[in-house]
């Protein structure tokens, strides 16, 4: 044999050998799953008891149960810069602030009687206690500040002849630069200072009238207007305040003066001690809450319900006079109670779905109403539900918030079993040679069939969620940990528990007793094996492919259509933006997204607060660069809207009152400096800015600063309108501040960062998961099924529900964000589902005519495959999307996101799945794996024979060898 005969005969036979792998890897699957089979059938109980024994222990794993409710541990990277600078926040800010705010509404807020009801409100909230003990009042919580009203200037005899005033004599004839903190005696002034009363912070136009309702009703429309263009000082507070800045919907007269304003705003400033917050005890289930002690939460809960009775009040009245309001635990407490009071729809919905799935296995007769065997069917979810939390609890994996949908994927994915299971048992009992078996071979014969199917959807879906569990979010990487142990248990308990309740459930039927009481025996009841030809879904089926989808037009229909609604799709996933806005948690109605409606309508232009955070730099030498990051900040003016720049006015006040230029004279040492800010921070000027600042010792009056250990400098962003103007926006900030090159740490930080910081790492991070996941989808039926080209149509189905779903999504209101984000994760693992048991039953169906190639042939298997298995994937597609149709009605976001993308899931899912893959392997699939046994047995043993004559013969081993190979690979 010469050498290119011989490379001939060798890729004939490597083609023959790797042909055969598919079929060894099912025969090998199928063998297992018998032996299962067998061995659970002659033995149920034991097998259900040492199931539920394991359930059972993994409740053990309960006692580390820990969820999650910082949503810095939920929602956000922590490898981000945010929970970086927020965790380094809160080491050195020890205590902050917290706001409450009011809007009050009418045709015009500037007339008396108006403000008068503004300020009985503010008056009922200074006068209410909380219900819980001890009570609180607002003095108790509120954010207090000295009370410096009243207090402009000594008289001069007073400090006339003081050697400090001396120091300064400039001021003697500067009246109006004349700053007591700075000109009076330092004891004098700092004895005066530290003992001045605190006062609740409080920031109210109503302050101008010092919250006297009499005092307010005397005035008329013409003096309420002057006082507010004109005063800047607190009248009893004493601290510079910028009024007009809480008026919305404003009028304004030539002049530039305000005559008339339809909104009102009122914030109330609450303490917060940091130190003291245990997210334990003040989160809420959803990780939605924000940072805040006992007592502020149980504070802010009186104030909401007087706000809610003062705006009952308004409503009764039918006065034209309303209030909108907010506080700091508003966000929590609403997206919390959204969540769990649709708790109800959810359970109304798994009780529809276990009737459905009742009827379906259930014949309607007292002998065949399958009412335990369901019930086996769903306690196989539920125990897997516990497996997952508590084997993950064990090794410290959190629970989340988003984990509540997770009950439902299993749910889906254990009925979809169940469903192919009894397929498989009425195609067991279809041949009359089978029904006279033993129990134990036909239920071995039955898992052989589904154990097959079903290992390679639930593997598959392990899989793709171990890979998921990579990604960078909290919150999506524990709950794809979750999801993977609960898929898998759910596989686990159904060909081990379910399958043994099966066999007794058999067991029943087979000895006449009652489904719901089994002690009730029918003697006189014949059961009816109805041929599965007979059924109403065969016929169904078989006039639907038979008629329409598999002839050559319908073919062409479906082919069409696919590639319509594909570029549509395509169109759609490609406009999808990354976008999530924490109000759409929110439901429309609440009183929370009703104040932001208001807000957004009366205060267009205010957007959100930041600041620059800078640690312990050499504040001397550095100071030019904080004077050039605020005028950096100055100049962004289409994304900023204000900066308060304390290093600006630091150095107007040392120019104006100590003729000393920080900028560019090198002459103030760094004594002078920190003499310097403490006037400045003790002055009337500066005072506001005592908040920036933090110090490795106590502020003293004075005394010079101790060293700054941070500072900041507070701006307010522009109303941005989306992710492509605020993303941007906050890397220029950041950027600015880092290019600045300070000799220590400096960034930009605010609260809203939180929800930007995932806008922008979300769309990269779906794509990412999906790719591994539709990798995964590719490796894993690789292994399993071992068939190349059923592989690639199999990936291809689950790649154009993808793209489908995306796409759907844009066209249905829906954008890439965290929910969404795990909705897709979900939509991989289902969708791999309806193509992969189609496929499998593809393969492994035998038509009557066995020729390869032939077209009819293909065409009668993938009959045969979807009259075997399609009424099972349907009905595993109609009970999911049973037990979520009520969620639509749902007025969580998060419900109605999975409600939108499992309905696009199981739609497109099923689509391609039992219309568009049938029509692909009927027209170009693979060969059965079902060939001629008796066929392959001759070739062998013609194989063996000739190479035990070759001891006899001078024919070279390898060359016979390879020619013995090729007569066996012509003959199959």
């Amino acid at each position: 044999m010469d050498v290119t005969q011989e490379s001939v005969v060798k890729r004939k036979f490597i083609r023959r050998s790797l042909r055969r792998i598919p079929q060894y890897i099912a025969t090998t699957v199928e063998h297992f799953f018998y032996s299962l089979g067998v061995k659970i059938a002659r033995q149920p109980i034991t097998w259900m008891i040492g199931s539920s024994i394991v359930v059972l222990l993994c409740l053990g794993g309960l006692y580390r149960f820990r969820q999650e409710k910082n949503p810095l541990k939920l929602w956000i990277p922590p490898d981000s810069d945010f929970v970086k600078d927020t965790e380094w926040l809160m080491e050195r800010f020890d205590k902050g602030q917290r706001v409450e705010t009011v809007i009050m509404t009418a045709d015009d807020v500037l007339q008396p009687h108006v403000l008068v009801e503004m300020n009985e409100i503010i008056k009922r909230v200074f006068a209410m206690a909380t219900d819980s003990q001890p009570k609180l009042y607002w003095t108790d919580v509120c954010f207090k500040i000295p009370i410096i009203s009243g207090y402009t200037n000594h008289r001069k005899r007073e400090i006339e002849n003081d050697d400090f005033f001396e120091e300064e004599p400039a001021a003697h004839s500067d009246k109006i630069n004349f700053d007591p903190s700075v000109h009076a005696p330092t004891k004098i002034y700092c004895d005066i200072l530290n003992n001045l009363p605190t006062g609740c912070f409080i920031f109210s136009i109503l302050d101008l009238w010092e919250y006297n309702s009499h005092l307010i009703l005397n005035q008329t429309k013409a003096d309420i207007i002057t006082k507010i263009n004109s005063i800047e000082i607190s009248p009893t507070l004493g601290h510079p305040m910028n009024f007009t800045e809480l008026l919305g919907g404003v009028v304004i007269d030539d002049a530039g003066k305000i005559v008339s304003a339809k909104a009102l705003k009122t914030h109330w400033m609450l303490h917060v001690d940091f130190k003291k917050i245990n997210m334990n005890d003040a989160g809420n289930d959803v990780g939605t809450s924000d940072w805040a002690t006992v007592d502020v939460l149980n504070w802010e809960k009186s104030f909401l319900n007087q706000l809610h009775s003062s705006s009952e009040h308004l409503k009764n009245e039918n006065s034209s006079i309303k209030i909108w309001y907010e506080a700091g635990r508003s966000f929590g407490d609403i997206s919390a109670s959204t969540m769990f009071q649709d708790i109800k729809k959810v359970i109304i919905g798994i009780i529809l779905m276990t009737l459905y799935v009742q009827i379906i296995l259930s014949r309607f007769n007292w002998l065949e109403w399958r009412f335990y065997l369901t019930s086996a069917g769903l306690l196989c979810v539920g125990g897997a539900f516990i497996v997952a939390v508590g084997l993950c609890s064990l090794f410290g994996v959190p629970y989340g918030p988003v984990h509540s949908s997770l009950p439902f994927m299993l749910m889906g994915l254990g009925v979809d079993d169940i469903f192919v299971m009894m397929a498989s048992w009425e195609e067991v009992l279809s041949h009359q040679s089978n029904r006279g078996k033993p129990i134990e071979e036909r239920i071995g014969r039955m898992l052989s069939h589904a154990g097959a199917a079903i290992s390679i959807t639930s593997l598959t879906d392990v899989v793709a969620f171990i890979i998921g569990a990579s990604t960078i979010l909290p919150s999506l990487e524990s709950f794809c940990i979750y999801a993977a142990v609960g898929v898998l248990v759910t596989f686990l308990l159904q060909v081990t528990f379910f399958v043994a309740a099966f066999t007794l459930d058999v067991k029943r039927i087979e000895s006449k007793r009652n489904g719901l009481i089994p002690c009730i025996v029918h003697k006189n009841h014949q059961s009816l094996q109805i041929d599965p030809s007979k059924t109403l879904s065969w016929r169904i089926f078989n006039w639907l492919y038979s008629k329409i989808v598999l002839t050559l037009s319908g073919k062409i229909v479906v082919l069409i259509i696919t590639a319509a609604v594909t570029v549509v799709g395509a169109i759609g996933a490609y406009h999808l933006k990354q976008w999530f806005d924490p109000n759409w948690f929110l439901p429309k109605e609440s009183y929370l997204s009703n104040y932001i409606s208001i807000n957004d309508q009366q205060f267009p232009n205010r957007g959100n607060p930041a600041a620059i955070y800078i640690s312990d730099i050499d504040y001397l030498n550095e100071f030019p660069k904080l004077i050039a990051v605020t005028e950096r900040f100055n100049n962004m003016t289409t994304i900023i809207d204000s900066i308060e720049s304390w290093p600006h006015d630091f150095a107007d006040f040392i120019k104006l009152h100590y003729n000393q230029d920080l900028i560019n004279n090198n002459t103030v040492t760094i004594h002078d400096f920190n003499f310097y800010l403490s006037k400045f921070l003790f002055s009337r000027t500066g005072g506001r800015y005592q908040k920036n600042f933090r110090f490795n010792n106590t502020l003293t009056c004075g005394k010079n600063t101790p060293k700054i250990t941070l500072s900041s400098i507070s701006f307010t962003f522009k109303k941005f309108t989306g992710p492509d103007e605020w993303i941007p926006a906050m890397d220029n900030v950041k950027l600015a501040v880092k290019e600045m090159n300070f000799s220590k740490y400096a960034t930009v930080w605010s609260k809203i960062f939180a929800t930007w910081v995932t806008d922008k790492v979300i769309a990269r991070e779906v794509t990412r998961n999906i790719m591994l996941a539709l990798i995964c989808v590719m490796g894993t039926t690789a292994l399993l099924i071992a068939e190349p080209q059923t592989c690639i149509w199999i990936l291809l189905c689950v790649s154009l529900t993808l793209v489908d779903i995306c796409g759907f999504m844009y066209y249905w209101g829906l954008s890439v964000d965290i929910v969404s984000c795990i909705g897709l994760e979900l939509a991989v693992g289902l969708s791999v589902d309806y193509a992969a048991h189609v496929a499998h039953a593809f393969l492994n169906s035998k038509s009557l005519n066995d020729a390869e190639g032939d077209e009819n042939n293909r065409t009668e298997r993938a009959l045969i495959a979807v009259r075997h298995i399609g009424a099972a994937v349907l009905y595993g597609a109609g009970s999911t999307l049973l037990a979520q149709s009520l969620l639509a009605f749902s007025e969580a976001y998060v419900f109605r996101t999975f409600f939108k993308i499992f309905f696009l899931v199981i739609f497109f899912g099923v689509w391609h799945g039992l219309l568009l893959l049938p029509v692909i392997l009927s027209s170009i699939g693979p060969r059965s794996l079902q060939v001629d046994k008796t066929k392959i047995t001759k070739n062998i043993n013609r194989e063996n024979k000739e190479k035990t004559d070759v001891l006899d013969s001078d024919i070279d081993p390898q060359d016979l060898s390879v020619q013995i190979s090729l007569n066996t690979v012509e003959s199959d």
